[in-house]
């Protein structure tokens, strides 16, 4: 059987089709795949190295800023190594405060605390012109306690209105470090 000359070239002309189907598809579509999938891997990289620089970057400031916690951190928990250390040092604390601020103390006890706190209820007595100065004095504590509850009591000030005596009830709470060595 023969073809026709115009039958031949069209079956050339197919075969050439399919030639350049064969070589794009084997050949051509990989490498250009190949270079697409680096183009992707260089940019995650490159976002990557960006990201690990600011990491690199920040780490100064992120250490100077760790250094002034660090430093400050005796403001905010006591250092004791246990829950009855560190009530005894709150408790003491608070005697020194109502007794720079000429404070008659009546009591200072262990009260209910949350876990990692510790907690003291002070019974004071003063004069009405030192009350601002007491709880000035106990505000300014380290570490920095919680005053969960303050009461005034001024019965005799109906006897003997001139500087008659109040009664202060103040319940204060701290936090404390059991972990770490008392200093």
């Amino acid at each position: 059987m023969t073809l026709a000359r115009r039958e031949r070239s069209l079956i050339a002309l197919g075969l050439l089709v399919l030639a350049f189907a064969l070589v794009w598809f084997v050949i051509v579509r990989p490498i250009q795949a190949g270079f697409a999938d680096r183009e992707d891997e260089r940019e995650q990289l490159l976002t990557t190295y960006a990201r690990g620089e600011r990491v690199i970057g920040a780490m100064r400031a992120t250490r100077a800023a760790l250094r002034r916690q660090r430093a400050g951190a005796p403001d905010w928990a006591l250092d004791a190594s246990s829950p009855a250390l560190a009530t005894d040092l709150l408790r003491e604390t608070v005697l020194n405060a109502a007794r720079a601020q000429h404070a008659t103390v009546a009591s200072v006890q262990e009260t209910q605390a949350q876990p990692g706190t510790v907690a003291v209820r002070a019974d004071l007595t003063t004069t009405p012109d030192r009350v601002a100065a007491l709880v000035v004095a106990l505000e300014n504590l380290r570490p920095w306690p919680v005053v969960e509850q303050f009461n005034i009591v001024a019965d005799r000030a109906l006897e003997a209105p001139n500087g008659a005596p109040v009664d202060v009830r103040v319940d204060l709470s701290v936090r404390f470090n059991a972990s770490r060595r008392a200093r």
